[in-house]
């Protein structure tokens, strides 16, 4: 899953920054402006960290339970896996597993978890 976010020029780990702005920091990081500095978050999915028109999208398909993820979001969810596969979701800016599934079906506005 990628999610697509404003983008911001001149952004670096530990800066200042104002608003809610992301930056594709590499491939694999996106910056995302919280309280004032600019903070790190994984974007390990195959997608990584791209241009999406209007922004930038960051792929955490591939990051594992306690990595980071954008605040923008919090509460959306996806699946994982062969076997078993699984459901997460983004609470807290962290990927937490919610259960592991028979099969997992992930849409645009879905996730169906078969136990």
């Amino acid at each position: 899953m990628a999610l697509a976010f404003l983008g911001a020029c001149g952004a670096h780990e530990g800066g200042t920054c104002s608003g809610s702005l992301y930056h594709c920091a590499a491939q694999d990081e996106i910056l995302e402006c919280r309280s004032g500095t600019w903070v790190a978050v994984p974007c390990k999915g195959p997608d990584g960290c791209h241009a999406v028109p209007g922004g930038v999208a960051c792929d955490v398909t591939g990051n594992q339970e306690g990595d980071g993820c954008p605040t923008a979001m919090e509460g959306t969810g996806f699946c994982r896996g062969t076997s078993p596969q699984s459901m997460f979701t983004c609470r807290a800016t962290q990927v937490v597993k919610l259960q592991d599934c028979a099969s997992c079906l992930a849409t645009s506005t879905s996730i169906v978890c078969t136990p």
